[in-house]
């Protein structure tokens, strides 16, 4: 039992029994010391509830602090994993770019050979129509010429004379 406590109980006894057996000035004595006691008791109370606040403002505190470090923890390894996605997402970036320098430097290679193939199409093409020229006046010289052959031949037959 907290001792503020017992003195006040032996305060207020002996000021019951000083009353009964002493009088007025006993009783005097008696309530000043049950007035004291009290006020001792108070005192000791509010120390005990001082303690106890201060117990609960460092728990409190404590568990504060232990959140506030699990939370800087977690917000740490967020951070990291932010870093290695950036990272990651950084190199995938730098990859594709190199994709696309590929392909545009493939693309232009494309152009070119295009372009020269067109060139070369309309080369020849243009070899063909001449060749399709050049066939179709041979074509009319041996169309000439067969004429020329059957009229020789015609002629050569009237001027033999004819075996009889």
């Amino acid at each position: 039992m907290d001792p503020g406590l017992l003195t006040a109980l032996v305060g207020a006894g002996a000021a019951v029994l000083g009353a009964a057996v002493g009088g007025p000035a006993a009783g005097a004595m008696v309530g000043r010391r049950l007035r004291q006691a009290q006020a001792q008791h108070a005192a000791a109370q509010a120390k005990h509830l001082q303690a106890e606040t201060t117990r609960i403002s460092q728990d409190v505190y404590q568990q504060l602090t232990s959140d506030l470090r699990d939370a800087l923890d977690r917000a740490r390894s967020q951070i990291t994993d932010l870093r290695e996605a950036l990272r990651l997402t950084s190199a995938e970036e730098e990859r594709l770019r190199q994709r696309v320098t590929e392909l545009e430097s493939r693309l232009a290679q494309l152009a070119t050979a295009e372009a020269g193939l067109a060139d070369e199409l309309r080369r020849t093409q243009g070899d063909r129509d001449r060749l399709r020229e050049v066939l179709a006046a041979r074509d009319a010289t041996i169309v000439q010429l067969r004429g020329q052959v059957e009229d020789l031949t015609a002629q050569l037959t009237l001027a033999r004379p004819s075996p009889a």
